[in-house]
């Protein structure tokens, strides 16, 4: 028994295959055996039998003895798992019940049979798959492998055995597992067992099962079982050497490139590349070049499977567009740093034998590469698949009718058409049919049409008619000439045509990110953004779709309202996205039977949101340049949302930073301003108590007016923090009516001597003056604001002048004061609330929401203030702009009117 333990993980496709497992993730052991009986299952009770006896809980998920007394007496020792009823095909099976296992959740689980496929219907479509499952929820995994399972071994146990092994996992699950365990018994102990009828064959080795159970055959997987699993046990000690030795830095690696196509089977190429990637510990990818040829649903469903098996063997794939593969592929190969290039021989063309090969071609190209040639040798199932193949490219059955009724109908314009045209200019119809062949059906169609035009020109049209026999030698060279033009015009224009494809295909991609670009630049909030992407997905893709946004209790928020009513297997498929960042549903391995294709909208590791589409029935497949757009549109998208998201707590953290700057002001302001007037309040009190008969008349007096003066300032201070607030929270109510602009300053003039019984003023107004449909308090109070301001600043024998005007529908209020003025960078910024232009010591007292306040009043009304110099540069002017709702009527010789007081 050879083991070894395993930290290295490497990405990959599946849940449990990322470089950094949670701390939660359960632990996989395999136990890796040459072949059925190799005693894997026994193995592994053993091994779970040590941690049932440290008192660990252990559930033995799907466990088959195979009738083996050993087997099934260890067994005895576990609790067993209930198996699930499911009806296929008219027949009740049973398989394994993932549901009842995560429910369970067990330390430990025992799974045997590691390649098995489960029955349709499933959630997963593979049983590694539920591992996967059963891994990220936390629960370790015991389970049975045998070595001609593995994806990438599929092609070298063909050759070994004859059999084709189609039940295989992705060679990244092995990489990835925490334990493996080799079970290799000699060749003769198997040989024995086998013969002894301990040995139960899977059901698709019934029929061939005894190669498997040659001594030659025996020898040779338990060989390439041993190879494999110490390749990985070399594979890990090279790396924890070198992070060890911190020289990953300092270590440049080769890297590997296999080039397939979509015209043939050549998943046997990328096998291949996965062991030369083993052996040598190189990164490797997978390349497709898109040339625009016509595919048929063949080759997509045959080049889909190809990525899919790539990726589960761990490659990065890739597809490139060009008219051309090699004059595409040479530019990559360089950018890429390529160093290994591994294609298939191919095979000369029958029509052009001088063109060389694609791997004659990288040879000869000049650069610094290695190119591998790999040629299949065929088996009888292979040859089958190259037959269907052939007849994939050279039945297109529609394009050969086509060139047949394009020669005739251009015979059939040509013959009525001699008696006025010669032959030279006929010949350019049969020319149009050839190029237009090649356009519609690619270049074969359009050689047969060549050919064709050839025959039916000379039959036809030259003499003698009816013959193939030509007379003259004009028209010999004319019937050369046709043959040679249409024979190159032809692929020439299948060329064009493969061009235009795949501009129209780069065209539609660049359009579509386009548009969705516009709509999400605009985009203000998530629901927007979602609702773009939804738009341009159902415009581009003509499908249904929605957004699925996930909230904490499995209540969905889905956007827009679906079509049709989910199913159940609907929403598994989308809680499987939701949870494990992994599409599901249609066309994928996962909730196959749903009529969905889920796509998960993922964002700095986080599942924000999942993308659903319901494609037509007749569709059968997601093509490539779907998906990738697809991909791309929802990358987009979650981008743009996370720029909203950045935008919105850059401005909570704004607000917040300003409420922080308010509050400091507010303290600031309260511990300077309302506490002198309590503190003076206190003060007067206090004298009178103490003192109260020693005081006069004329003291006691006194003392009250300060108590009197400074409640009422303090009375204004709150006053105006009340007012602050009810207009920072919008609950500052205006029920206007009409009221005189006279009588509103007179009342605040009133107030200002009540508070300043020394000030003066003097009050102009130039008549006619409208009636103002306003708050007439708020009014009042945000002119009282501006004179108590004023009056602050003004020297005592100076005067506040007030004018009042109307310009254009405007009613204009002007405060002047004949104090030191605001400079004019802060002119602006003493209609802040807590902003008081400070003098050094001569800071008058002051909370620095009078003005702020008063701002807020006038803007409530459709107003504005603002400050400018006084009119000889002296002072301060203080604007009030109001909209007058009537028109005025126009008086004259109405003179001015003064006020001083």
């Amino acid at each position: 028994m050879i083991g070894y333990n395993s930290c290295q993980i490497s990405p990959g496709t599946l849940p449990f295959l990322n470089n950094n497992k949670h701390p939660n993730h359960g632990h996989l052991k395999i136990f890796v055996g040459a072949a059925s009986g190799a005693g894997k299952t026994y193995a592994m009770l053993t091994a779970a039998k040590e941690r049932l006896k440290n008192g660990e809980s252990v559930l033995a998920g799907w466990v088959e003895t195979h009738g083996l007394h050993d087997t099934a007496l260890l067994l005895e020792n576990f609790k067993v798992l209930p198996k699930k009823s499911v009806l296929s095909q008219g027949r009740e099976l049973e398989e394994f019940d993932l549901d009842e296992a995560i429910r369970r959740r067990p330390q430990l689980i025992l799974i045997d049979e590691l390649a098995h496929s489960n029955l349709p219907g499933g959630r997963h479509r593979w049983r590694h798959q539920d591992i996967a499952e059963l891994l990220t929820a936390g629960v370790d995994v015991y389970t049975t492998l045998n070595i001609y399972n593995l994806a990438s071994l599929s092609d070298t146990v063909l050759q070994m055995t004859g059999v084709r092994i189609d039940e295989t996992v992705p060679n990244q699950i092995i990489d990835n597992a925490d334990d493996l365990i080799l079970i290799a018994p000699p060749t003769k102990t198997l040989l024995e067992r086998f013969r002894n009828g301990k040995v139960s064959l899977p059901e698709f080795l019934l029929p061939t099962g005894k190669n498997f159970f040659l001594p030659s055959s025996l020898t040779a997987l338990r060989e390439l079982a041993i190879r494999e699993v110490t390749e990985r046990s070399d594979a890990h000690l090279k790396s924890e050497l070198q992070n060890k030795d911190n020289i990953l830095d300092f270590v440049i690696y080769e890297k590997l490139l296999v080039l397939i196509s979509h015209r043939r089977d050549q998943k046997y190429l990328i096998r291949l590349g996965r062991q030369i990637a083993d052996r040598r510990q190189i990164p490797w990818l997978v390349v497709w070049v898109d040339t625009g040829q016509p595919r048929y649903q063949k080759d997509s469903a045959r080049l889909q499977a190809a990525f899919s098996l790539a990726k589960n063997l761990g490659a990065k794939t890739e597809t490139l567009r060009g008219p051309n593969t090699f004059q595409t592929i040479l530019p990559f190969i360089t950018e890429q740093r390529i160093n290994t290039v591994l294609v298939g021989a191919g095979k000369r063309h029958k029509f052009f034998p001088w063109r060389k090969n694609l791997y004659q071609r990288l040879i000869e190209s000049g650069l610094p590469i290695e190119v591998s040639v790999f040629r299949k040798k065929p088996s009888s199932v292979d040859v089958k698949r190259v037959e269907d193949s052939n007849i994939c490219i050279w039945g297109n059955k529609f394009g050969h009718v086509f060139s047949i009724f394009a020669v005739l109908f251009a015979t059939l314009l040509a013959i009525p058409l001699e008696y006025w045209l010669s032959n030279a200019n006929l010949v350019m119809l049969y020319v149009l049919a050839v190029m237009i062949t090649g356009l519609k059906h690619g270049s074969v169609p359009a050689i047969l049409a060549s050919i064709l035009s050839f025959l039916s020109f000379n039959f036809f049209l030259t003499e003698p008619r009816h013959s193939l026999a030509v007379d003259r030698q004009d028209e010999l060279y004319t019937l050369v000439f046709l043959f040679m033009i249409a024979l190159f015009s032809g692929p020439a224009a299948s060329r064009i045509r493969r061009q235009f494809i795949l501009l129209r295909e780069a065209n539609r991609y660049s359009e579509s990110m386009r548009l969705l670009g516009q709509e999400l630049s605009v985009a203000e909030d998530s629901k927007a953004v979602w609702n773009a992407l939804v738009k341009k997905l159902h415009n581009i893709m003509q499908a249904e779709c929605c957004i699925v946004m996930p909230t904490e209790h499995k209540n969905h928020t889905i956007y827009p309202h679906p079509p049709v009513e989910f199913q159940p297997i609907d929403f598994s498929a989308i809680e499987w996205t939701l949870h494990h960042a992994e599409p599901s549903g249609r066309f994928t391995d996962t909730v196959t039977k749903s009529a969905w294709t889920v796509f998960p909208i993922t964002k700095d590791g986080e599942t924000i949101a999942a993308v659903i589409l319901r494609l037509d029935s007749k569709v059968s497949g997601l093509r490539s340049h779907d998906k990738e757009l697809i991909q791309t549109m929802i990358q987009q998208a979650a981008d743009t949302w996370r720029r909203i998201q950045l935008v919105s707590e850059l401005e909570s953290a704004r607000v917040k930073t300003k409420i922080e700057q308010l509050r400091s002001a507010l303290l600031s302001s309260v511990s300077h301003d309302l506490k002198s007037p309590l503190a003076a309040m206190m003060g007067a009190a206090e004298s009178m108590r103490l003192l109260d008969k020693q005081l006069n008349t004329e003291d006691r007096l006194e003392l009250v007016d300060t108590i009197l003066s400074e409640s009422r300032r303090l009375d204004s201070y709150i006053q105006n923090l009340l007012d602050m607030t009810r207009l920072g929270h919008g609950s500052l109510k205006i029920e206007r009516d009409w009221a005189s602009v006279t009588d509103i300053i007179g009342s605040a003039i009133i107030r200002l001597k009540r508070s300043f019984p020394t000030v003066k003023t003097e009050y102009r107004e130039n008549p006619p003056l409208p009636l103002l449909f306003v708050h007439a308090a708020l009014i009042e109070q945000a002119l009282f604001n501006i004179l108590e301001n004023a009056a602050k600043f003004s020297p005592p024998e100076e005067t506040i002048k007030i004018t009042v005007s109307v310009k254009n529908k405007t009613c204009l209020i002007n405060v002047e004061d004949q104090g030191p003025g605001v400079p004019e960078p802060f002119r602006e910024k003493i209609f802040d609330m807590f902003y008081v232009v400070s003098d050094g010591d001569r800071k008058k007292p002051s909370t620095g929401l009078g003005l702020a306040i008063c701002r807020g009043m006038v803007g409530a009304h459709g107003g504005s203030v603002k400050a400018m110099a006084g009119m000889d540069h002296k002072g301060t002017r203080i604007v009030v702009e109001l909209p007058i709702d009537y028109p005025i009527v126009s008086e004259t010789n109405n003179p001015i009117k003064t006020i001083n007081s």
